[in-house]
């Protein structure tokens, strides 16, 4: 059952259009790594090649893509009416979290990571930037995880989970969480970045988190985001019903 509701839920957030866009979104890191690259040599690759995965991938993009197919996947079909068809069967609902999470969660970790694989590779590649790439590569598709699991909650507790995630991302993110001592305890990009240091080791990266906390907390958000979007749309159902 999960296997058929995954194929639906691909099927419907492939053939929209704004899945085109994020893909072309998300390959701007790679053009601007190759600008970066035919730009000239530098005397420190590792860190050019960690401020711009770090820039413009964990920063910028990754949040943006994780948040448009996060927030569609399911959320779509709720607002517009379509996933009644899917909610009047009985069907438990973590089945059909755990099917559009695999699909959306997936759709992004692995975008993502070929994005930044690719990006790292063109600033770095050669030049000594192979193993930060490496470790930024798999710590974005964990974030990658972590931003759509947030995201594909938060689409079943509101209808503006677009504006409320760009809020997070740019707000609380972006703003409080480098001003304010003790708000990195709550945002994925710092759990993302602490990931990434802790893999590739050294200083080049970074992070108020330090790496086992880093991932400790990344259980946690994904562990309970999962449980508040299941508990979500079981009172969804309720109010369908009522």
């Amino acid at each position: 059952m999960i296997g058929t509701i995954a194929r639906a839920s691909e099927r419907s957030l492939l053939g929209r259009r704004r899945t085109l866009l994020v893909v072309l979104f998300a390959a701007i890191p790679v053009a601007i790594a190759a600008v970066v690259r035919v730009g000239g040599e530098t005397s420190d690759a590792v860190a050019l090649t960690a401020d711009l995965l770090d820039a413009l991938v964990v920063r910028t993009v990754l949040p943006i893509v994780a948040l448009v197919l996060g927030s569609a996947v399911l959320g779509s079909d709720l607002e517009d009416g379509t996933a009644v068809y899917l909610l009047a069967r009985p069907i438990e609902r973590w089945r059909i979290i755990a099917a559009t999470y695999l699909v959306a969660g997936g759709l992004t970790a692995g975008l993502m990571a070929i994005v930044t694989f690719v990006a790292g590779m063109v600033v770095g590649g050669g030049r000594g930037g192979e193993s930060i790439t490496v470790a930024f590569t798999v710590a974005v598709a964990v974030g990658g995880l972590l931003y759509v699991a947030l995201f594909l909650a938060l689409s079943i507790v509101t209808s503006r989970a677009l504006i409320v995630g760009l809020a997070y991302v740019l707000i609380w993110e972006g703003l409080l969480a480098g001003l304010l001592e003790g708000t990195q305890v709550l945002s994925v990009r710092e759990y993302t970045l602490g990931i990434a240091r802790l893999i590739a080791g050294g200083d080049a990266i970074s992070v108020n988190l330090d790496g086992p906390t880093a991932v400790a907390l990344s259980a946690v958000l994904l562990a309970a985001a999962l449980v508040v979007a299941t508990r979500r749309l079981e009172v969804f159902e309720i109010r369908g019903g009522d």
